[in-house]
């Protein structure tokens, strides 16, 4: 079913978008919430079914008997990044001539005004991604508090961006940008970080709209692990120090055999700096998965390398020379504390994956 003549009577109706619901379970919010937006005027309502239990299968089944409502089961729960994957590959496939996709959670975090501002929002915006952001003030559970400004952190270091609400589900997309979204990696709550990150380093970052915080009973009705699923979502840093760890073992063996011989701190560096080029192939590769030229990113990482180089040498000369630290010590100390930045740097500079090759 796609959108209809007699359903758009305006420049900017919510009847050209589509909204989609992915739901680990019938929450009491789930059945008001998909009334206010048929009410709403939507075009299309596409509920997921994550795998719940056979006692909830009749309030889904009563559900996708309206019209414009499209049920859509999981034999088993696969997780919402599945579940988001199941819903927008199901509007590609079946739903014609609508101009976007709105997702939002089943678990009432996300009022029917709100998701008709960011609907509205979207179809005003040209064609950008639209993100329903919350300001989290008053009551919010700290979990949920402490758990937005760690992935806000997190987000910030790794990609550059500031995103004011990166966990939020509530979300509008072009129907042009779902085919390369349902591609991305993620079966859980990391896929909507990776969405994220993919609008943030491909074209214009997301328009942000503010929406109302709500949770409900101290959201306990929500399935986001603060502990596991933050692991997922920073994962990318544990594959950065892991491939930093690697090339770190071939530089300082360079460095220790080269200065027992020499006891010169600049020509040992120099050759524990050999190991740049492995960090540097394991990071295009494996780390940032970049799309930029090989000879365009090799030039920019030597150029890094090159500052960072300095900087170490200046340190560990400083603390080795002038303050009597043992120079094994320091070089250790110095490229753990450059590291940090260095991460950022590539992230921004070295490997940004909106160059193609």
């Amino acid at each position: 079913m796609g959108v209809t003549a007699d359903m758009v009577n305006q420049p900017f109706s919510v009847a050209q978008v589509a909204v989609l619901i992915p739901a680990r379970r019938q929450e009491p919010a789930l059945a008001p919430l998909v009334d206010g937006l048929l009410d709403a005027g939507f075009g299309a309502i596409i509920l997921v079914d994550d795998g719940s239990p056979g006692e909830d299968k009749e309030v889904f089944d009563s559900l996708a008997k309206q019209n414009r409502v499209h049920l859509l089961h999981h034999a088993v729960n696969l997780g919402k990044g599945r579940a988001l994957k199941t819903g927008i590959n199901y509007f590609l496939n079946c739903l014609n001539g609508f101009a976007g996709l709105v997702t939002a959670d089943a678990d009432g975090q996300h009022s029917t005004g709100d998701i008709v501002s960011v609907a509205n929002a979207f179809l005003a915006a040209s064609g950008r991604a639209v993100l329903g952001c919350r300001s989290f003030a008053g009551e919010v559970p700290l979990r949920s508090r402490m758990g937005n400004l760690l992935m806000r952190l997190v987000f910030h270091f790794v990609s550059g961006r500031r995103v004011s609400d990166t966990q939020t589900g509530l979300r509008a997309f072009p129907a042009s940008l779902l085919p390369a979204l349902v591609a991305l990696p993620g079966e859980r709550y990391e896929y909507e970080m990776t969405v994220l990150a993919y609008l943030c380093r491909h074209g214009n970052a997301p328009l942000e709209v503010p929406v109302s915080t709500i949770y409900t009973g101290g959201n306990r009705s929500s399935h986001f692990n603060p502990v596991l699923d933050s692991m997922r979502i920073c994962f990318v840093l544990p594959r950065f120090y892991a491939s930093s760890l690697i090339s770190a073992g071939i530089d300082f063996a360079g460095f220790s055999m080269i200065f027992a011989l020499t006891h010169n701190v600049l020509i040992g560096m120099a050759a524990g700096r050999l190991s740049s080029l492995a960090n540097f192939i394991l990071n295009r590769r494996f780390v940032f998965n970049s799309g930029v030229r090989m000879e365009v990113a090799l030039g920019r990482y030597y150029l890094l390398a090159l500052v960072v180089a300095i900087v170490s040498y200046t340190l560990i000369r400083g603390l080795a020379g002038y303050w009597g630290w043992n120079v094994y010590a320091a070089k250790l100390i110095v490229e753990t504390m450059l590291s940090l930045a260095t991460f950022s740097v590539q992230k921004i500079f070295v490997f940004p994956a909106q160059e193609a090759e």
